[in-house]
């Protein structure tokens, strides 16, 4: 009988934590089996949500090589069995997916994304760092920033029950025209939202502001990061960027721009633990981000970072 991937990830978790005391391993083991358990019941829940309003769910990226993929769809070849680990581009990301172009995804749908990033590894001491983990994007029809506001403050406060008092944005001046949305449903733009420097934000590319779907080009969105207090602190709303690793980002609100359609990306991860307070340790995730790459058949060259 072959292995299916849980039995994987576990014999993987037993031979990173072989080497600790035993009852050093099993307090690991349960610590990951619980999370894993609650991050299965969000995703559930993340499908039925969006299906419950009307969005569609749709394959993940799925292919190593972009051009590939085209070119075989030219020629009359259907694509089978996703890929959704490697992005083909070895210069971007070591050849690992990340940041994905959310700009294929069809209108009124949401995909389940898989991704891997290479730059993780100087931050897996973080809590909320993981080697693999999934977003899930949505891009309503004809959507502006403020129905993309809604929509997510909609799932998150009202559909998942997040205390909006532990919730918080960073985005830049462009998002003013939010002011309103905000206001209305109890979360005032003035005390939650924290507002980087234009101009510090575009050179520094990390989405909390601007995002570019081509990390080479010039044409970015204009984005409103969502974070959530974690643990027991009463932290205030951060006042500097990056927050305190008492706050962990669990989206990403598209609100403007044209170089990808307006939409919402949550982390389930982030979202998980932002609903339990649990997280798994960053050598249990890496059994299952080495299976989920070895179904591409060719192990791409960003990989070689997580060993």
């Amino acid at each position: 009988m072959g292995l299916n991937r849980r039995r994987v990830v576990q014999l993987g978790t037993a031979a990173t934590v072989g080497t600790l005391l035993p009852r050093v391993a099993i307090a690991a083991a349960d610590r990951n089996e619980a999370f894993e358990q609650e991050f299965s019941k969000t995703l559930d829940h993340l499908r039925t949500t969006f299906s419950d309003l009307g969005f569609s769910e749709v394959a993940p990226l799925s292919i190593a090589a972009d051009h590939l993929s085209t070119t075989f769809s030219e020629i009359g070849v259907n694509e089978v069995a996703p890929r959704t680990i490697t992005s083909g581009r070895d210069e971007y990301n070591g050849g690992l997916r990340h940041d994905f172009d959310q700009s294929t995804l069809p209108s009124n749908a949401f995909v389940i994304q898989p991704l891997a990033r290479v730059a993780d590894v100087d931050e897996k001491s973080r809590a909320d760092v993981l080697p693999l983990f999934h977003e899930v994007g949505c891009h309503p029809a004809d959507a502006d920033g403020q129905a993309t506001t809604r929509l997510m403050m909609h799932i998150l406060t009202e559909v998942f029950d997040l205390n909006p008092s532990r919730i918080a944005f960073v985005s830049v001046p462009q998002a003013d025209n939010i002011r309103p949305v905000l206001d209305e449903i109890g979360l005032p733009f003035s005390e939650k939202v924290l507002l980087r420097d234009e101009t510090e934000a575009l050179a520094a590319r990390d989405a909390s502001g601007f995002f570019f779907p081509d990390p080479f080009g010039n044409d970015y969105i204009v984005t409103m990061g969502v974070y959530y207090r974690v643990g027991d602190t009463d932290e205030p709303v951060p006042t500097a960027y990056p927050p305190s690793a008492n706050w962990t980002e669990i989206g990403e609100i598209v609100i403007g721009g044209e170089a990808a359609p307006l939409g919402i990306s949550i982390g389930a991860e982030r979202l998980t633990y932002a609903l339990t307070g649990q997280y798994p340790i960053w050598k249990q995730r890496l059994g299952l981000l080495f299976a989920t790459a070895a179904q591409d058949g060719a192990e791409p060259p960003g990989l070689a970072a997580f060993r």
